[in-house]
């Protein structure tokens, strides 16, 4: 019980150190064979949400997530999932299909989990317009809070 409170304390507290980070700069192909880098994306507010194919939290979250896909994929916000746990990129289209999402999935590899310290989903980050972390959320969320954080962000100046 000990290790897992320890555990727990460190994941956390990563939360509030990451913030105003840089992150990891990534360059991951999506499920159509396009390779996203992450540094391209400088200039918007990015939206990652890292997921897994056997998780039932993140199956929940996606119908919520990709509503603020709908209202925002053109007011400078750019979404993606990641997927830790799968790499056929047919497969994904279908998970993409039955759980009701169509933002991007980009497929991550290990690199990308240990960078980020995925250690469960769904994590999501969201980045500021110059590319730093605004805000990492361990676990689902209500529309109405992860909104919160991408009208915040939106609202900031670039710099």
């Amino acid at each position: 019980m000990k290790k897992i409170t320890i555990l727990l304390l460190l994941i956390f507290s990563f939360g509030s150190y990451a913030k105003g980070l840089k992150p990891y700069m990534f360059s991951l192909e999506d499920e159509d064979g396009k390779i996203v880098n992450l540094s391209d994306l400088k200039g918007s507010v990015v939206y990652l949400v890292f997921w897994s194919k056997t998780c039932t939290t993140c199956e929940e979250e996606m119908p919520v997530i990709n509503s603020l896909y709908k209202k925002y994929k053109d007011k400078n916000v750019k979404f993606f999932g990641i997927v830790i746990d799968e790499k056929d990129k047919n497969k994904i289209k279908e998970i993409k299909k039955k759980w009701g999402f169509e933002f991007p999935v980009l497929i991550g590899n290990d690199t990308v989990k240990d960078k980020y310290r995925i250690y469960g989903t769904p994590i999501t980050y969201i980045l500021r317009k110059n590319l730093t972390i605004g805000k990492i959320i361990y676990g689902a969320h209500s529309k109405k809070k992860l909104e919160k954080y991408i009208k915040k962000f939106l609202e900031e100046s670039y710099d």
